[in-house]
């Protein structure tokens, strides 16, 4: 496939402590976009990572105009990191996907027609390869938003989103969301003002390299643990998001 798309678009890597990821997902990324776009721009987020993610993105960014680092000294989790990243984007499509090699990019090919009908198009895991912690974590995740928040979409928290720029500016973010349910805030947001979502099934991959995140331990595809500290945080963030959307 080698069109060229007129509208530029702002890929958002949110990263922590991805050092043995990054340089995978910034090279399959760029390659990808390459001779599909002559206008666009890799943002990497590093939510206070402590290895040597921030200094192999500095490398790229040396060498290529198109990729930045945006680095967070200090940790705001995921949410922050996300936020951060979606709101320094300056094109005039956005794409979102974690660092951690368990999406194709090669599949924003059936992203990218649907943004010509849908305001956002998000990505579901047509089959999910996680440890089982965290897939319990994802279907909890999405029952609660769906209740609270009246979401009907298959993967709420899926980070492979396309979003027209228009859709972020219009969304009023909460200052200290610190975990995925800034997601929902997206969505809430974008359903509140009229735009309109499409959905399409995705590859999701195994973690290969790295850790799971702040959030979960254990690397194994079964054995998982959710630290309190994250629960409690994500509790936190809902009723955050609930008073702001109902009170």
């Amino acid at each position: 496939m080698n069109l060229i798309y007129k509208k530029g678009i702002s890929v958002v890597i949110p990263a922590y402590n991805e050092e043995e990821n990054i340089k995978d997902a910034v090279t399959t990324i760029y390659e990808y976009l390459k001779p599909r776009f002559q206008d666009y721009e890799i943002i990497v987020v590093s939510e206070g990572s402590k290895d040597k993610t921030d200094e192999i993105v500095k490398g790229f960014a040396a060498r290529m105009k198109n990729v930045r680092l945006l680095s967070n000294p200090k940790n705001f989790g995921f949410g922050g990191a996300l936020k951060t990243g979606l709101t320094s984007a300056k094109k005039e499509l956005i794409f979102y996907t974690d660092a951690d090699m368990q999406f194709d990019i090669n599949e924003l090919d059936k992203l990218l027609p649907m943004i010509e009908r849908y305001d956002v198009v998000t990505g579901f895991k047509i089959k999910r390869n996680d440890p089982l912690m965290r897939a319990w974590m994802s279907w909890l995740y999405n029952a609660t938003m769906r209740t609270l928040f009246g979401l009907k979409l298959k993967d709420i928290n899926c980070a492979f989103k396309l979003y027209k720029r228009e859709v972020i500016e219009r969304v009023d973010f909460l200052p200290n969301l610190t975990q995925g349910v800034v997601n929902a805030e997206v969505y809430a947001s974008a359903l509140k003002n009229g735009f309109t979502i499409g959905e399409v099934g995705v590859r999701h991959f195994a973690r290969q390299k790295g850790n799971a995140g702040a959030e979960v331990g254990g690397r194994g595809k079964i054995i998982a643990f959710v630290r309190p500290k994250i629960m409690l945080e994500f509790l936190k963030d809902t009723i955050k998001l609930w008073k702001k959307l109902h009170l």
